[in-house]
């Protein structure tokens, strides 16, 4: 098969990411995985790895270890979902991604395996993304990675990345999501992502709920694992909790120290030192948690003999990069993209805005998928101007009646507008605003890549240099 082929065989097994809900028993995926990977040599055992789940945050975190592990020294491979604008960004190897005869050829290798084990195990059909979780674990032992940072699909209980044997288990920021896979309560969510949790490991999470973090403690409790939080300096919101003993406190803390729309400057303190002055260039307090987290992983990963040291971290996180997220693409009016998704992330990107830019007026290019908390969206987007409706071509997109009807109850002061198409909407956009408004594309990643491509083709040349090619 050459590279198209190769899409062509991977899109056509059963896909969430374009199709929807899960349609068939989810109590089988890590047996079929299991099964898959047995007669490919077990590769996910070659290296080993990091595992990281949560609601909101983990493509960030990864990205921030797998930035200092590669400043360190060592062979890393990159694993996180979806992609922006082709499914090669899925996987990368220091940093690049996997080519397309790369994975032509490792697709090629695995239809046949893929196939034996549908027609001899008797599980249903494989989804997309378990072929394409075993094309990676494939390619990174093919690679000869020296550590790999994997980001959990969904959940983490019944995730394919889940027949790892992680060095830490991860889990970050946890809110409402995906509730008719995971369940409807936090404890629920957290329940099913604190699966990834291994007998006599450990967890280092930067969720804030009592609630999550209680569900969370009693799965470490039932596997002898050990908890790690980190979270803001000051005060904890499960301090009650820590007080009677059902979770350990805060040990990793984070607090800004200034910012910039270029970079943020922060310290964090751990339990054997402080490390001050340190800087990302990613907006938002919601990053300095992300990057608290990272640190908190990158110390245990430490304890069990990975190495790195302090030049490598000041490094990784000063030069990450993570398109979509508070990336400015344009200046006069300001174009902000972003991949909020839900409820809380829109909440905090509105505060990261807030915090980071001043503008005359704010209008929002929305897209969301129709499973989402779109009466939370709403909300969250109910002190803007102007917002542009209008749908991402993915086929879970809501549909624009949806959206209106959604800012007619929740948000009835915004002026809203439509268009049939995210290229549509963002010229509107930029047609209502002037020198020194606010425009931001959100609500959704598949958004987010088509506002990126469209920044690239009216000439911004560094957007452009980030698109290593287009799938969808």
């Amino acid at each position: 098969m050459n590279y198209k082929e190769a899409l062509a065989y991977l899109y056509g097994f059963s896909d969430y990411e374009r199709g929807g809900p899960f349609t068939r028993n989810r109590e089988e995926n890590l047996a079929r995985e299991t099964a898959l990977l047995a007669r490919l040599g077990n590769p996910h055992l070659a290296y080993p790895c990091t595992l990281i789940a949560g609601t909101k945050g983990k493509g960030s975190t990864a990205a921030l270890i797998e930035r200092v592990l590669r400043a360190a020294g060592l062979r890393t491979g990159l694993y996180t979902q979806p992609d922006l604008h082709t499914f090669r960004e899925r996987m990368r190897v220091n940093g690049r991604l996997i080519s397309e005869s790369e994975a032509a050829e490792l697709l090629t290798e695995l239809r046949p395996i893929v196939e034996q084990v549908q027609e001899e195990e008797q599980f249903a059909p494989f989804n997309t993304y378990q072929v394409g979780t075993a094309l990676a674990f494939l390619y990174f032992s093919r690679q000869r990675v020296d550590h790999a940072v994997l980001e959990v699909g969904l959940g983490g209980r019944l995730d394919a990345t889940n027949i790892t044997r992680p060095l830490v288990s991860v889990i970050a920021s946890i809110s409402y999501d995906h509730m008719q896979v995971l369940g409807h309560t936090l404890r629920a969510i957290a329940t099913e992502k604190a699966g990834i949790i291994k007998p006599e490991g450990i967890v280092v999470t930067s969720a804030q709920s009592p609630e999550a973090l209680l569900a969370i403690a009693a799965v470490c409790q039932q596997r002898h694992a050990r908890m790690v939080r980190s979270g803001a300096a000051g005060a904890d919101p499960a301090r009650e909790a820590v007080e009677a003993g059902q979770l350990p406190a805060i040990s990793y803390s984070y607090r800004l120290e200034s910012r910039s729309e270029e970079r943020q400057r922060f310290s964090v303190f751990a339990p054997q030192s402080v490390y001050e002055g340190l800087e990302i260039p990613l907006a938002g307090l919601h990053q300095l948690e992300n990057a608290a987290l990272a640190l908190a992983v990158l110390e245990q990963l430490r304890e069990r003999g990975v190495s790195w040291d302090e030049t490598a971290l000041r490094t990784g996180f000063r030069d990450v990069q993570w398109s979509a997220r508070l990336e400015v693409v344009g200046l006069r009016p300001r174009i902000v993209i972003d991949g909020a998704h839900n409820a809380d992330s829109m909440h905090k990107l509105m505060l990261a805005l807030a915090d980071t830019f001043t503008w005359r007026r704010f209008i929002a290019v929305l897209s969301v998928a129709q499973d989402k908390d779109l009466p939370g969206i709403t909300r969250a987007l109910s002190s803007i101007d102007t917002v542009v409706l209008t749908r991402a071509n993915n086929p879970r997109a809501a549909e624009l009646d949806q959206l209106q009807a959604a800012f007619a109850a929740y948000a009835p002061r915004v002026r809203v507008l439509s268009a049939p198409n995210s290229s549509a909407a963002l010229d509107m956009a930029v047609e209502q605003a002037s020198a020194d408004d606010l425009i931001c594309a959100t609500g959704s990643l598949y958004l987010a890549g088509e506002a990126l491509r469209w920044s690239a083709a009216r000439g911004n040349i560094s957007v452009a240099a980030t698109i290593e090619g287009v799938d969808h």
